[in-house]
């Protein structure tokens, strides 16, 4: 690598040492996702952005971003560098400063959030892999929880801000920092509004992106570096099996519903009718996140009603392209037990028709149940998402509660399937050569990578989808209606508590790409950064990157 690089950064944090130190700052604060101490993480990160000279002199130019309703009062901060006001275009530093928990450090758990110590500390263990004992002899790795994911990325962002302010760059900045994106993207989702409002004021006809995520393995010893020129979609669909109940003496008197919901979990998990290929990237299948019934005491009686939600990952499948495959599924689900109920009816010798297992969706039997019920029916289902809400649950609980209730208005249905969508939804996004605007983002991006290996001889690999959920999902989405109408149908929580502003991210439409730091194991306690690409090398990309749009 070409060290020499290091004496061309100006601004507050311009030194390896500085840096470090910046991170530290960072780490120490326990912002674990859905606490009270993501409050005190934005206050940190307003602080820091006070530092630098421009905004001391421009306090206006800082603000908050409060999630409504939020019951931690949360914020996104934001930060606006306004270094060519002539310009059309603005470019967002987009980072999130939450973290995951820290339980699997076990009885290390005090020391996650200091860096230095739990990195001496890891060298007294025994029981570390093969990889993370490697990197750790090698004295270039810090562990500890959120130096790789995402607070390197943030420190890094910020020092290159306070350099391209120091230098004058003819560029308009806008420093993001989320909270809440490792649980619901709530911070991302209240920005964008924000964004979108901003780039009509300002008149800009166009935002660019640039997150710093840091590089994820693709395959278990990858050890590649990667810039991300997109990110990967997710869906949860939640599945609803409402059973015919009967006494456990008399199983063929009725279907039970965790039987039900075992047969789709067994055929959605893992499951290859998801599958979709990009170049040489593969989504990965899908896997159930929860599964249960909602029988809470000891009794005779067959389970009622059983429930399941799946993540499902997405390149180029559309909404309706999901919900249509997870159908087929539960179709075919239902159609296994029609079959092994007919052939026990046999066996038994059960003289009468078998009851049939059918399939609906959420919008379908809400549309019924609408028309045979009207306002008791909708004021109903409003009642019981309040009171969901009021007893401490989330959008996912106030799914399940609907569904249970609509299944309670259709028992004469039984047994069937439920399909709905549960939140959060993320769209997936990536640069499309078809676009001429993002076409000369992928051009640059190529010029970035091939700057890279002259300068530093790092080879960095391009990837179109970064395999992590992250906030530049909602920085554009397609125009089409069909997206929003098949959301309003079958995601009960949308405007009910989930909050997906869908006109002010289409209008938006913000490309993006990720340019960050080098880690491995996030979300693990062996979370890691390599501190020689964070600080020599990550920095140096970034401005680079922001000097040859200042040259677009």
């Amino acid at each position: 690598m070409n060290r020499n690089m290091k004496g061309n950064m100006k601004g507050n944090w311009n030194s390896t040492e500085k840096l470090i130190h910046l991170l530290g700052e960072l780490t120490a604060v326990e912002s674990v996702v859905g606490t009270s101490k993501e409050v005190e993480m934005g206050e940190k990160v307003e602080e820091l952005v006070n530092q630098i000279e421009y905004f001391k002199a421009h306090p206006e130019a800082v603000c908050r971003i409060p999630i409504k309703d939020d019951h931690w009062n949360r914020f996104s901060v934001t930060a606006v560098y306004e270094g060519n006001p002539n310009d059309s275009s603005a470019y967002v530093l987009l980072s999130h400063f939450d973290v995951v928990g820290v339980d699997d450090f076990g009885q290390y758990k005090d020391l996650a959030f200091n860096h230095h110590r739990y990195t001496k500390q890891l060298e007294q263990l025994e029981d570390l892999s093969e990889d993370a004992a490697t990197d750790l002899a090698t004295g270039e790795w810090l562990f500890g929880r959120g130096v790789m994911d995402m607070k390197a990325g943030l420190a890094v962002q910020l020092a290159v801000m306070s350099d391209a302010i120091e230098n004058r760059k003819p560029i308009n900045l806008i420093l993001l920092a989320t909270p809440d994106e490792e649980r619901n993207s709530e911070g991302m989702l209240a920005a964008v509004e924000w964004l979108a409002e901003l780039k009509q004021t300002k008149g800009y006809d166009q935002m660019v992106g640039i997150c710093s995520e840091p590089s994820f393995t693709s395959f278990p010893g990858d050890q590649s570096k990667y810039v991300y020129t997109g990110s990967v979609g997710k869906m949860l669909p939640l599945v609803c099996a409402v059973g015919l109940e009967t006494h456990v003496g008399e199983p063929l008197a009725g279907v039970n519903a965790s039987w039900m919901i075992s047969e789709v979990v067994s055929e959605m998990e893992l499951s290859d009718r998801f599958y979709e290929q990009s170049g040489e990237e593969i989504v990965p299948p899908p896997t159930v996140l929860r599964l249960a019934d909602l029988k809470y005491e000891y009794n005779v009686q067959t389970p009622t009603f059983a429930y399941a939600t799946f993540n499902i990952l997405t390149y180029t499948k559309t909404v309706q392209d999901v919900l249509n495959e997870v159908n087929e599924v539960v179709s075919e689900s239902a159609n296994k037990i029609n079959q092994r109920l007919s052939g026990r009816y046999q066996t038994y010798k059960v003289k009468r028709q078998h009851p049939a297992v059918s399939v609906y969706t959420y919008g379908e039997l809400k549309e019924r149940g609408t028309a045979l019920y009207g306002e008791s029916f909708t004021g109903q289902l409003e009642s019981i998402s309040k009171r969901v809400y009021q007893n401490g649950g989330d959008t996912r609980d106030v799914t399940i509660a609907l569904a249970k209730e609509v299944g309670d208005y259709f028992v004469d249905l039984a047994p069937f399937y439920l399909v709905m969508l549960a939140p959060p939804f993320y769209p997936s996004v990536r640069l499309e050569e078809k676009n001429a605007d993002e076409a000369a983002l992928l051009y640059e991006v190529g010029e970035l990578q091939k700057w890279t290996e002259e300068t530093f001889g790092e080879n960095i690999s391009r990837m179109h989808y970064f395999p992590g959920l992250s906030d530049v999902s909602y920085g554009k989405m397609d125009k089409d209606l069909k997206v929003k109408q098949t959301l309003e149908r079958e995601m009960p929580a949308l405007s009910n508590g989930y909050d997906l502003p869908i006109t002010a991210i289409q209008s938006l439409q913000m490309a993006t790409v990720n340019i960050g730091p080098y880690g491995k194991d996030a979300h693990k306690r062996t979370e890691r950064l390599h501190l020689p690409f964070f600080t020599d090398v990550t920095p140096y990309m970034l401005m680079r990157f922001i000097d040859q749009m200042i040259k677009k």
